[in-house]
């Protein structure tokens, strides 16, 4: 049965599962120019939905084979992943 249920899954799901929030820290030398920085990080896949102008952050997600692609941006000085819910922590229920 498992066979069948994944079958059942929409490509709009699968591309979901294969993403991942982020937030993109842009460097200080360089957020004069932040849209330009986030118009290179949506050219390389990041659907970008929010700017932090103030603190140098862009907000949105990105397909994970993308994401190395995103600290060559230049400006960019740190990409950090949005940490998602673990069903277990490793090790419990473990016998």
């Amino acid at each position: 049965m498992a066979g069948s249920i994944t079958s059942h899954v929409s490509p709009a799901r699968r591309s979901a599962v294969n993403r991942a929030n982020v937030a993109i820290a842009i460097a200080e030398s360089a957020r004069d120019r932040i849209y330009e920085i986030a118009a290179a990080c949506r050219a390389l896949g990041l659907e970008h939905t929010s700017t932090l102008t103030d603190v140098g952050v862009l907000l949105g997600s990105v397909e994970l084979n993308n994401l190395l692609g995103l600290w060559a941006v230049p400006g960019v000085v740190a990409v950090e992943l949005e940490r998602g819910s673990r069903v277990s922590e490793p090790g419990v229920g473990a016998d």
